[in-house]
């Protein structure tokens, strides 16, 4: 839970882990992290004491500040990602790092690069004993000023960004700066936010990574609309729809790892939306449900019925009833 503090004022956190006995570092740091940025953290060496001093200001719109550590991995596990939260991070160690996600290629930042990365997705941070710096911001808020901005984006800046070092330095000269007033604060968080947008559309490494991401966001939906369209067809498989799509089954499963999702998921997302407009369409209504569950690819009316509840909270006629209520009222 976030402290109670006046909202005319920065919200300032810092930890320091030097005054703590050692085995009660961990966890602090832990809780730490737990609460300000939504993620768990190990050492990557067991057998070397864990050092971490680290501060974070937060204003309406962005949260930003250093950190000094020893060799850790943060990870922001799935369980963690069921909080909702989509906030865009930018962060840029001193040492070498690894990210890594499932589905995606790893990242290697070496000194003086930094990494984009979305709260919306698993992660995990290995990083090198070293000094890092961090931005965090909505992700719709800098959606808004970059159009091709994906949903969950993962992408190395390299060292030489035009504006990425400015950035850094103007986030620490605010880390000093009173900030007082409410005004002063929005404005704070603003302009953190332009400055990431402008070192976004200034970055070669953005603008091959957009366009790239663009080609796949538009195969994803031509490989959706196939699905969707040959749901009741037993030869619908994995290795039928890559051929028609003109890819391989492997490259066809990094394209769905990617969006976080898989070919099962997606199929069984096609039929369960598609049975739901079905049933919902009272010109149907002479229509039976294992009709319907047929059309979609379920084998029979209780497959449909059982993965239809678990989904929607309701039972395929229960959903029928509904709206057939509706449209009488």
């Amino acid at each position: 839970m976030t402290p109670a503090h006046d909202a005319a004022v920065p919200l300032d956190t810092r930890l320091c882990l030097h005054t703590l006995p050692t085995d009660r570092r961990l966890s602090a740091m832990r809780d730490y992290l737990a609460g300000v940025i939504r993620v768990d953290v190990a050492p990557l060496h067991a057998d070397r004491p864990l050092h971490y001093r680290a501060s974070l200001r937060t204003v309406p719109g962005a949260s930003w500040g250093g950190a000094h550590v020893g060799a850790v991995c943060t990870t922001r596990t799935a369980q963690l990602c069921k909080d909702g939260q989509d906030d865009l991070m930018l962060l840029m160690p001193s040492a070498e790092a690894l990210i890594e996600q499932p589905g995606r290629e790893a990242l290697h930042l070496r000194p003086g690069d930094a990494a984009l990365l979305s709260q919306a997705r698993p992660m995990r941070v290995s990083q090198q004993a070293g000094a890092s710096w961090v931005l965090r911001v909505p992700h719709r808020d800098v959606a808004r000023m970059l159009p091709r901005l994906s949903d969950a984006p993962m992408l190395v800046l390299r060292r030489g960004t035009p504006t990425l070092q400015l950035l850094r330095r103007f986030g620490r000269l605010l880390e000093s700066d009173p900030l007082r007033g409410a005004a002063s604060l929005q404005l704070a968080g603003r302009q953190l936010q332009d400055m990431l947008a402008v070192v976004l559309g200034q970055s070669p490494d953005y603008a091959a990574w957009a366009e790239e991401h663009s080609l796949a966001a538009a195969r994803l939906r031509a490989v959706q609309a196939d699905i969707a369209a040959h749901l009741g067809q037993g030869r619908l498989g994995l290795e039928w729809l890559a051929a028609r799509q003109g890819l391989s089954p492997r490259h066809l499963q990094r394209l769905l790892a990617a969006h976080g999702t898989s070919y099962q998921e997606a199929v069984r997302q096609a039929r369960l939306q598609a049975a739901y407009a079905l049933l919902t369409e009272p010109r149907n209504a002479g229509m039976s449900i294992s009709a319907i569950a047929h059309t979609c690819g379920f084998s029979e009316a209780s497959a449909l019925n059982r993965v239809f509840k678990q989904h929607y909270g309701m039972t395929p006629g229960e959903a029928r009833w509904g709206c057939l209520n509706v449209d009488s009222a």
